[in-house]
């Protein structure tokens, strides 16, 4: 059973064979369909979809669009996970607008080797060969985008010092629908890691959602920025709990391992900011 931390659950699915491609052929991947998963969960629809990474000319596309000089290596511009409601109130998690909070204009995070990384990355970057400066902004793509969250009707979202009741979804329960989509996802040129992904998991008590931006900065940082989205069957609102949690990897005592670890990393990082909304149905 998944966690409330993000784990998952046991594969019980070995991968088929590879596709084989053509010579000069393109890509079996390419010609794929996206993988859609939908449920029904009493008055809400549920889908998840998994693509292919973005093509070059997506990604001269997405960067006319946005203000920043690179994109994550690994960006799926087609995943998303959508909740929506019959009486029109409607949760997406979409990569593109976390994208869009990600600072464009400035280098928030400092390593020895940050100037020659983004001028690595300036020279790898066609739609920037022509710039004679290195562009500076956020290059491990941090975000606090908590969801596009909208409303046929009338949105309606309050603080609230109610709190996500994680005893009760420690009980085991029947798992009716679990899946796990990634957004996107950069390896930062081995200085460590930075990815943003999402997690659903309904049973009959309700459902739980977790939209994760995880960052490591080797012999730097490490952050989390979590979003909780937790729904009790019966209730006529959501909870959102949004969270950054962020140390110094000097100051870490666990060990290593553990710092590669999204959910277990989670339970050792101090929490540097927290707020819980109930978004109403009505």
């Amino acid at each position: 059973m998944p966690g409330v931390n993000g784990s998952s659950p046991p594969s019980q699915n070995r991968p088929g064979p590879a596709p084989v491609r053509s010579p000069g052929g393109p890509s079996p991947f390419a010609l794929r369909p996206p993988s859609i998963e939908e449920f029904k969960f009493q008055d809400w629809s549920i889908s998840s979809t998994k693509h292919r990474i973005m093509n070059s000319q997506e990604s001269d596309e997405v960067q006319s669009q946005l203000k920043l000089p690179h994109l994550p290596d690994m960006l799926f511009i087609h995943n998303h996970l959508d909740l929506v409601h019959k009486d029109g109130l409607s949760i997406k998690l979409l990569p593109l607008p976390a994208l869009e909070k990600v600072d464009a204009t400035q280098d928030l995070i400092h390593v020895a080797s940050s100037k020659e990384w983004l001028e690595s990355r300036q020279n790898q970057s066609s739609s920037a060969q022509h710039l004679k400066v290195v562009h500076p902004y956020d290059w491990t793509f941090t975000t606090d985008y908590a969801g596009t969250i909208t409303h046929q009707k009338e949105l309606r979202i309050e603080d609230t010092t109610e709190k996500i009741d994680y005893d009760k979804l420690k009980i085991e329960e029947r798992i009716l629908f679990y899946d796990e989509v990634i957004l996107y996802e950069d390896e930062l040129d081995d200085n460590g890691v930075t990815k943003l992904s999402t997690k659903i998991r309904v049973m009959p008590s309700g459902y739980f959602v977790l939209l994760r931006f995880y960052l490591r900065v080797d012999q730097t940082l490490i952050r989390v920025h979590d979003t909780r989205f937790y729904f009790q069957s019966g209730s006529d609102y959501v909870l959102q709990e949004y969270s950054e949690r962020e140390d110094k990897m000097d100051n870490l005592t666990v060990c290593r391992d553990v710092w590669s670890d999204q959910n277990r990393i989670v339970d050792h990082l101090p929490i540097k900011k927290i707020k819980t909304s109930k978004i109403f149905l009505l």
